[in-house]
Order: C-alpha cells, then structure tokens, then sequence
C-alpha cells in the first residue's frame, strides 16, 4: 500500500511538470476538460449499471389525445450510450476514432468477437439446463447427502466448482439458487449459508478455464494466450483458490448448520430431467466444444471460430427436437382461432370508436388519424403476439432459451468498450500503466499488487469494465515498456484473478452478484450488500493469498 501510495503521489507531481520523475519515464498526455468529463461519465455510467434508476418522462399518447406517463431505465444497456453521447455532442470523442475503435476493437481486443464467443457458449449451457440435467444433478445430491449439514454443504461447494467449470458462474446461481432455497424452505434450515457457498465457489471456478468469465475472455484474447496455454496457467491457482475457499466457508459456517437434517423432498431427480434426450446431446455439445478448443489452441484458430458452429449446431438439434416433438395436427386449427379472434376483437373495438366519432364532430380528422395510428398499432402488436405464440408452441426449448440469453450484454460490452477507448485516448489509460508499472517492480510484487487493485477495483466499476480499463493499461507502453515479459504476465494473470475473486467481495462485484441478489429475493432471501460482505471478508483474503502464491511461484519456476 505504501508503494501504491508513493506512486499517486509521484504520478500528481508528474502532471503538473508534464513529466514523470524518473529519467527513463516517457512524457505522459496532459489532461484537459474531456479527459475529467470522459472519467466522470465513466464512473456515472458505471454507477447505473450496479444501482440501476427509472426516471419518469412525460410521453405522447395517442388515445386519449395528450401525455402520458412513461418511464427511461438508465441501466447496464443504456447508461453506457447516454455517455457515449454525451462524449460526442461535446466534441471530447469522434465518431470516426474513438467509437469506431470501439466496435472493431483495437490492441489485441475485438469486441464483436467476444459477444460471439459469450453468445455461442451461452446457447449451449443454457439449453443444457433447460433440459433439466443440472437440475436433476442438484437435486440427486440433495437426497444423497442432505441428510448431513455440513457434508451437504461441501457437496454444494463441489457441485458449484464442477458446473462452473464446465458451464458459467450465472448458469450455477440461475440453476442452483432456487434449488437451495426449495431445500431451506422444506427442511426449515437457514439457506443463507448454502447460497453463499454456491456462489463463493461458482465464482472461483469461473478462472479455470479461458470461457469461463467474459473477463477471462478479453483480457486472454488481447494478449494472445490460447485456451490451452490459459488452462495451464491457472489451473494449480484455482485448485489452490477453491481449496482456500472450501476450508474457511467450512469454518465460517460450521456453527449455523446443524449436522443432522430431516430430508422429505417430494421431488424425485428424475423428475427434474425433462429433455433426457437433448441433455445427452447437450453434454456431448459441451464436451466436444471443450476438447475442440483445446485442439485448436495448437492451430491459432480463433476462440470465437470453434464455439460459433457449435452454438449454432445445439441450436439446429433443439430445433430439430422440437419441431419433431410437437408436431400435431391441430397447430392449424389453432393458429386460425386465433387469427378469428383478434379478428372479432378487432371488429370490437372499432365500433365505439365509429360512434364517438358520431357523436362528438369536433376534431374529425385528427380523431380519425389517431385511430388509424392505433388500430396499425394493434395490428402490430396482435402479429407479434401471434407469431411469438407460434414459436412458443412449436419450438419451445428454442424460445425459453431465446429468452434467457444474455442480450444485456451486447449493448452494456461494447458501449464500455467505447468508453475505455475515450480513456486510453484522452490521457487515462497511460496513467493507470505508469502506476501499475511503479507497483510492479518485481515478479511477485505485480502478482500480489495487481490482483489487490484489481480486486479492489471490481467493487467499484463492476469486473467487466474494470477489466477492460486494466488490459488495455497493461497493453499500454507506459507498463509493457518497462517490465520485463515474466512480470508482463505474472500481472495479466493477477488481473484474471482478481476479476474473478474480486465477485467474492460485495454483490457489485460482477453481475452474476445482482442476478443472485434479485433471485435470491424473489425466493424471500434478502441477502443485502453488508450481510454478504460479512460472510466473504473472512473468504477472499485467504483465497486471494493463496491464489497469487501459486501463480508466483509458477512465474518464477516455469521458464
């Protein structure tokens, strides 16, 4: 912390004479009114993002003729691109530089790439659990050993690990949360401790392989390591982190779980699995994609490359599956219903319209093209729901997933991308390098430093945006200049791990934290900020620790 410390200190003098205090230090930009409006729409942004608002506006109506009341949701889709704009009409960005880098990426990192990559992998684990197969897992673990607390709660522990590895951190919480919360309210045993376990190692496991985390995604892709040589670095450090982790949740939660528990859950495992079918094709989607990557990795063919023909090949077999499986002879019949329904509720509708036109002559014309508007609208919204009715009956697995996707995500990426870009480009980015490179001066010193900062940084910009600012900082010659190739990645894999520990701190720490904190809720299990903080600060040292003194040691004993 001192060294952190000094290093602020030197950096501000450094603004002000346009020059860092060392001799072979490079002149850093100087910073100007868009560089502080470029930060501050940063951390504004960001702020909506972890705590999104609604704010009322006054909209047109069409009927009644006037205003009404409607509502702009500054969130992790739109506060991004209200900055962006922002940066724009003020002159501190351009079209053609900053926000043209930030699609087509620059520095190693292309963003439509990783949207590909996440959409890719995210069709294929989501329809595995539609199928029912991690439910089914859950749930055969729940009546195998629930019986015993404290051994159940390790069974989570393990689970959680397992399925992380092999799908994601927000598949884990979006499967397992209700399941845990079925189990409290049916055993009557305080959950709070075996959601918290999930999650704690949900997240850990997310660092063990290069698809794991979209933040191990852009900071491996900018660098240039492959899914092979990603699983080879950071496999000791996460078996090291979900050890750490296993042991002191242990510890922590020994005195509020009883050892003995009346299990009686009425559902059956086998219950659980809806689609065995398509769970044996999705497995072996899942695992050839896995082991196609690691072939791949020998090739220098592109992350996104391999997992798109897989993602679309999982989304040809739940089509194929579907369409097989509810096909009837009725689905016609039905679809004229209602087609003759929205038809006579159309007819409906208009004839008190024709005689209020009747009745009150003033305005005619205007009361006329305003029911045209509508009854247009109408018509819209009645083919919209019709064929949203169609592909619901026909492919159903195909649209509950459709449904689940991270769609969020696309317009929340690519504007922080765009942002970033304004950073690097306005002066920022090289000063956050200048002071990680003074933090780092050494091998374990960026290890430890960089993964502490990191970590620190993930509760307050949230991991994916941290994550995307401390790349390109490590990318910058103000640190890849000065350091040496072995602490260059000693720090980039510090980074990897504090952008995934980092979610083990505080629910804003990733958005996999507010997705659990809002399912968690729904199931009346208020777990706020300082509760959660209160079960992790025991956690994450421990991990943190253990995790940087793996990867240290495999930084200096691997040539």
């Amino acid at each position: 912390m001192a060294s952190l410390a000094n290093a602020i200190l030197v950096l501000r003098d450094s603004d002000n004479t346009g020059k860092s205090d060392g001799s072979t230090d490079g002149e850093l930009p100087k910073l100007d009114w868009r560089s502080w409006l470029a930060l501050a729409l940063f951390m504004a942004a960001t702020v909506f993002v972890i705590r999104p608002v609604s704010i009322p506006v006054p909209v047109p109506a069409v009927r009644p003729l006037g205003w009404r009341k409607g509502h702009v949701h500054l969130d992790m889709k739109l506060a991004p691109w209200i900055a962006i704009l922002i940066l724009v009409a003020s002159t501190a960005i351009h079209v053609q530089t900053e926000v043209v880098r930030g699609f087509v990426g620059s520095d190693g990192i292309s963003p439509y790439s990783i949207v590909i990559l996440i959409f890719a992998l995210a069709y294929i684990c989501i329809s595995l659990d539609q199928s029912g197969v991690l439910s089914y897992i859950a749930m055969h673990v729940t009546r195998r050993w629930g019986s015993n607390g404290r051994q159940l709660l390790l069974c989570f522990y393990v689970l959680s690990t397992v399925m992380a590895v092999l799908t994601s951190n927000d598949v884990v919480v979006l499967c397992l949360t209700p399941i845990i919360c079925v189990f409290s309210d049916v055993t009557r045993v305080d959950g709070e401790p075996f959601l918290v376990a999930m999650f704690v190692a949900a997240n850990t496991a997310s660092m063990a392989l290069y698809i794991g985390n979209p933040t191990n995604i852009i900071a491996a892709q900018a660098n240039g390591i492959s899914f092979l040589q990603y699983s080879a670095w950071m496999a000791l450090p996460f078996v090291g982190a979900a050890a750490a982790g296993a042991g002191v949740m242990y510890l922590v939660s020994m005195r509020m779980i009883p050892r003995d528990i009346e299990v009686d859950i009425g559902i059956r495992p086998r219950d659980m699995l809806k689609r065995p079918g398509q769970a044996v094709v999705g497995c072996v989607v899942l695992g050839a994609c896995l082991v196609t990557l690691s072939v791949s990795s020998f090739f220098g063919v592109a992350v996104w490359i391999v997992t798109l023909p897989f993602g679309v090949a999982m989304l040809v077999v739940d089509a194929i599956v579907d369409l097989y499986s509810t096909r009837t002879s009725n689905a016609q019949p039905n679809i004229r219903m209602s087609v003759q329904s929205a038809c006579t509720v159309s007819v409906s509708k208009e004839q008190p319209s024709d005689i209020q036109s009747v009745e009150r002559p003033i305005d005619i014309e205007l009361i006329g093209h305003s029911q045209d508007i509508q009854s247009a609208e109408q018509q819209k919204l009645r083919w919209h729901r019709r064929v949203q009715r169609l592909a619901t009956q026909r492919l159903p697995t195909v649209a509950a997933v459709a449904q689940r996707l991270p769609y969020g995500i696309v317009p929340f990426a690519l504007g922080m991308f765009i942002i970033v870009e304004s950073l690097s480009s306005l002066g920022w980015t090289p000063r956050l390098a200048w002071v990680l490179r003074r933090i780092s001066p050494s091998v374990a010193c960026a290890v430890f430093t960089v993964a502490v900062v990191s970590t620190l940084a993930c509760n307050v910009l949230n991991n994916l945006p941290m994550t995307i600012l401390f790349t390109r900082a490590l990318k910058h010659s103000e640190f890849s200049a000065y350091v040496d190739a072995r602490t260059r990645k000693g720090a980039l894999f510090a980074l990897i791990v504090g952008s995934n520990l980092g979610a083990n701190l505080t629910l804003v720490g990733s958005l996999a934290g507010l997705m659990f904190q809002g399912i968690a809720g729904q199931r009346q299990r208020n777990i706020g900020y300082f509760r959660f903080m209160r079960w992790c600060l025991p956690v994450l040292p421990v991990q943190l620790a253990v995790c940087c003194a793996i990867l240290t040691a495999e930084m200096l004993i691997i040539k």
